[in-house]
């Protein structure tokens, strides 16, 4: 059981990020995590956390009697200079530890003696940027200090989740990080949240208007009675209900009576159930100066209400993909106008905004555990390093002057739009024969520096060697095996392999001398490469055929989430999961050895016996080459395929090197 520790801001029940970690954490699975969460400030005795979690005492609890504010605060103050004291305070050892948020969560995390560290940024970046500011200003000084701050203390973590496009912007744009960084969005409980919107609440006879969220500076809800202000001039048959509490209450109060609005804005206070008021408003408005993601915006579509929104958190996300709203500046009048256009036309919106899978809550927890898991597995093992091989890097453009040498074996990274494609090559004069290595999954991730499995097979060869580096490893740290996917649009295989077919060409090797090699995933890269590579002949052993079906479910599940925007790429890109679909997409079969254990269930069941069903409906394919299905007995290797001796002799027989 892994022990992870969670340092968030509080964990009182509330609106946002309070509900969202108390959402995702209670479903965690508890037979495999053992939680904790320290909570630096604790205002009330009431929380949502599932009994199995554990709640450390906060470091300032305005609850406890004989509080006192003062030395709270000096006490905290003294925690937050001090790691050492901190350390002390936490004497727990835990497997991970989980900053919540930027600025102390995350100070405070980085303090702790542990392993394995990850923040997860859920508020909007840009109050640290000090670059806006005068130069000889206290504010500039003070805000300069903290973004320092803050970039020393990312540099601490192994993992960094964003929630939204801003944040993770933000992240890019003020600390110039962008490796590792993972984007999961916050989610919601549909079904709960459908349950909950149908309780019987009192709504006014005038078309309603709902905010929701703190009552602060932040979240600027006088921008939202200024427009109503301006609003009352024209229309008197609409309603606005404020819900939450916070500091500003008493302010936003008196600018309502101020200005005669008593009839048309209403402060509800905080409601532990919203949805109904969410479900029965014309539009939900949130009027922020900043957000990290914003729930009460998602919450708003999924009950197919529209919503009207500064451009903070997910907003704009929301507006674009689903048209369910309008994106608005600071600005009153501009407000106003859209406020007046939902009064005059009623039914414009009344429709529904289909979402699918967006936005799931489990969807988010098995991202939560597979980023936990990955992480803490990737700093658990060694970093690779570099091979003791000479380079020689160009650009794509450059491949026409391209000239190989004979008998020096070297790595030629070619570059095409920012993406480097690495081969180790070793062109061995007196023989125009070729064999192609791909790799199988690299144990523990973390790759940074190119990687070739097998490469000390080059010497011992008597062909030419090509060693091929899947660049889709580097798109992330968690990577351990990535098939070459790419990432979105940009097919890193086909590219890879399409760069591969020129430098063949410049080695002066016919492809029909050509056999390419791989086991397991090396296996799956091999056969679509073949496909590229027409004329070669491809040998794979104990491969993967359909990786979505591979069974080892987390790996796929790792490249699917890192690798596309997308949240269900399957249909765009099914030909870059599924080797039939490849077949059936470029209408063509290469020549194939299947070399196979009969011992490995993970091979047969899950990838032999499901691609033999599939080409029996493939679609007619005008270049089909035949397909050998070479089977072996041996219990003692499981997945692990031949050695050096038998693989080679059984390449060389292709090639009539024998």
């Amino acid at each position: 059981m892994k022990k992870l520790l969670f340092i968030t801001w509080n964990i009182t029940s509330g609106y946002g990020t309070e509900k969202s970690l108390a959402d995702v954490l209670n479903l965690l699975d508890k037979y495999k995590y053992d939680i904790s969460i320290l909570p630096l400030f604790k205002t009330s005795n009431v929380h949502v956390y599932n009994s199995n979690i554990k709640i450390l005492d906060a470091l300032i609890d305005s609850t406890k009697e004989g509080y006192n504010e003062k030395d709270s605060l000096d006490y905290y103050y003294k925690l937050l200079v001090s790691p050492l004291l901190f350390n002390k305070l936490i004497n727990e050892k835990y497997d991970c530890v989980i900053a919540c948020n930027h600025s102390a969560p995350s100070y405070f995390a980085s303090y702790l003696n542990c392993a394995t560290k990850i923040i997860w940024i859920r508020g909007d970046m840009r109050e640290l940027d000090y670059n806006w500011l005068d130069k000889n200003s206290n504010e500039y000084r003070q805000i300069k200090q903290e973004h320092e701050m803050q970039a020393s203390v990312l540099k601490q973590f192994d993992s960094i989740v964003v929630i939204s496009d801003v944040v993770e912007k933000s992240l890019s744009e003020l600390f110039g990080i962008t490796e590792n960084v993972v984007k999961i969005s916050n989610s919601v409980n549909r079904e709960k949240i459908h349950i909950l919107s149908n309780e019987k609440i009192s709504i006014p006879d005038k078309m309603l208007f709902t905010s929701v969220g703190r009552l602060d500076f932040n979240k600027n809800q006088i921008l939202l009675l200024k427009a109503a202000k301006e609003l009352k001039l024209y229309r008197d048959d609409f309603m606005i209900y404020l819900l939450g509490d916070g500091d500003y209450k008493l302010i936003l109060q008196k600018y309502i009576e101020d200005n005669e609005l008593t009839e048309n804005v209403k402060l509800i206070g905080y409601v532990e159930n919203p949805y109904p008021y969410i479900k029965n408003s014309t539009a939900t408005i949130l009027t922020s100066l900043s957000e990290g993601f914003s729930l009460a915006l998602v919450e708003s579509v999924i009950l197919n209400t529209p919503i009207i929104s500064t451009d903070v958190g997910v907003a704009r996300e929301l507006v674009e993909k689903y048209k369910c709203g309008n994106i608005i500046h600071f600005d009153e009048k501009e407000l106003f106008g859209i406020l007046l256009w939902y009064l005059n036309n009623p039914y414009r919106y009344n429709r529904v905004f289909d979402i699918n899978n967006d936005y799931d809550l489990m969807t988010e927890v098995k991202k939560t555990e597979l980023i936990i898991d990955n992480t803490i597995q990737r700093t658990s093992n060694a970093k690779y390093v570099k091979l003791p091989y000479p380079e020689i890097t160009i650009d794509y453009s450059e491949i026409n002057k391209l000239k190989i040498p004979s008998d020096y074996i070297y790595v030629l990274r070619v570059i095409q739009n920012g993406v480097p494609y690495e081969y180790l090559i070793n062109r061995k004069s007196g023989n125009d024969k070729l064999i192609v290595f791909n790799n199988g999954a690299v144990v523990g991730g973390n790759v940074n520096v190119p990687i070739f499995q097998r490469h000390s097979w080059s010497q011992m060869l008597k062909t030419s060697s090509i060693f091929c580096m899947d660049p889709t490893l580097y798109v992330n740290g968690y990577l351990q095996v990535a098939w070459g996917v790419g990432k979105n649009e940009n097919y890193y295989l086909e590219n890879s392999s399409l760069i591969l077919k020129q430098i063949i060409a410049k080695m002066n090797i016919k492809l029909e001398n050509t056999v390419i090699y791989g086991t397991s995933a090396g296996g799956y890269l091999s056969v679509i490469m073949g496909i590229y590579l027409r004329g070669s002949s491809v040998v794979v052993d104990n491969s993967q055929f359909d990786i979505s079906n591979w069974i080892v479910k987390e790996a796929f599940e790792t490249v699917v989430t890192l690798c596309f925007d997308d949240d269900e790429p399957f249909e765009k890109y099914n030909d870059r999961f599924n080797v039939v679909d490849a077949f059936e997409k470029n209408n063509y079969v290469p020549k194939i050895y299947i070399l196979a254990n009969l011992c490995s269930h993970a091979d047969n069941s899950t990838q032999i016996v499901p691609l033999l069903k599939r080409m029996e409906r493939m679609n007619n394919i005008d270049n089909f080459n035949n397909i050998e299905i070479i089977l072996r007995y041996e219990p003692e290797k499981g997945h692990d395929g031949l050695n050096l001796p038998d693989i080679t002799k059984f390449i060389y027989k292709i090639l009539g090197e024998a």
